[in-house]
């Protein structure tokens, strides 16, 4: 392939994706994507959503274009990511039974790990095989869903797929410099910018919501990326711990004062930290300061965990201790609501 069709790849996706997302959000209304607010809701008047649709296409089409150069498994994971995707878009349209979106969200992640190929172990022996595969089922399953409890407000759930891609191919471009001959770094820069091309539509005020087929589509993007740079040896695990931390951290503290409560985790509610500072400071804040939380704080401290392997851990435990902290004291998962004290 010339050389010059890789970078190309990556720069079509942004265009293709930002023209459909247009295309979704003018024909939203024929289409039945139209969100009208609710109890969960963020905003305050009907909106098209589904936009994340334009943000699959993209990316699936991208790992297709990409398999010439890359292997078959491309193709595997572009139907895994396919297969998300239309799973959350009937979410979207038909709102599943959570017994059945786990289902078939563990399907798609064993052929998901089953593409990636064989990975390192990230620590003891005991840690081998169907252990190892059993922790990442159980990793991967949280992720999509953090991914999409997370996006709730205007930006931030594209927002940080941009930047969390964006660092990871940073991250290993300038400790390998060779990166930019490999298809699996041009698959990050394409689905970074088929992101960013949705985002353009997304940024506070939203025109157009992701959706969970885009949420969806997003996750698994992120742990294949992950997985194959990790199988390939040119990521460690703690690089791709660190980047996404803000949300992990939003998350995961959230869902465990909700449980240590007795509250469904799935029961639907707006009690993250990301939208109670929102209530109070604007989406627009809000989605900025997790994204400088991205780049000036977790960028490099996944950079340094990359390249000082033996304070990788230590690094990353720097990342999560003050962002679990703020999550708290932002009353993630608070048994109320902060009061809105801004609006948009």
């Amino acid at each position: 392939m010339p050389p010059l069709l890789l970078p190309s790849i990556a720069l079509s996706a942004g265009i293709i994706s930002v023209l459909l997302t247009i295309w979704l959000e003018r024909h939203a209304q024929r289409l039945g994507l139209v969100q009208a607010p609710n109890h969960r809701s963020s905003h305050t008047k009907p909106t098209a959503r589904g936009g994340g649709l334009a943000v699959a296409v993209t990316i699936v089409a991208a790992a297709i274009a990409l398999s010439p150069v890359g292997s078959p498994r491309l193709l595997c994971i572009a139907a895994c990511i396919a297969a998300i995707a239309l799973l959350g878009f009937a979410d979207d349209l038909k709102d599943l039974s959570a017994r059945l979106r786990f289902a078939a969200q563990a399907v798609i992640l064993v052929a998901l790990l089953w593409a990636a190929g064989p990975l390192p172990l990230p620590g003891p022996d005991w840690l081998a095989g169907p252990i190892l595969l059993l922790l990442l089922l159980l990793v991967g399953l949280w992720w999509i869903n953090l991914f999409n409890f997370m996006d709730g407000i205007d930006g931030i759930a594209a927002s940080q797929a941009v930047l969390v891609i964006l660092g990871a191919m940073l991250v290993w471009s300038l400790g390998k410099p060779e990166a930019i001959s490999q298809p699996t770094f041009w698959l990050g820069c394409s689905a970074a910018a088929a992101s960013l091309g949705f985002l353009l539509r997304n940024w506070p005020p939203a025109r157009i919501f992701m959706g969970d087929s885009g949420s969806n589509a997003l996750a698994l993007t992120v742990m294949a990326l992950a997985l194959l740079s990790i199988s390939a040896g040119e990521l460690g695990y703690n690089c791709w711990l660190i980047l996404p931390a803000v949300f992990v951290s939003d998350a995961t503290v959230t869902l465990l004062r909700r449980l240590s409560r007795g509250e469904r985790p799935w029961q639907a509610h707006r009690r993250h930290a990301y939208q109670q500072l929102a209530r109070r400071y604007g989406h627009a804040r809000v989605t900025t300061a997790y994204c400088i939380i991205t780049i000036g704080w977790l960028t490099p401290l996944a950079a340094a965990a990359e390249w000082f392997p033996p304070w990788q851990w230590q690094l990353t435990l720097t990342a999560y201790l003050p962002l679990v902290l703020g999550a708290w004291l932002c009353n993630a998962g608070a048994r109320t609501e902060t009061p809105a004290g801004a609006t948009e």
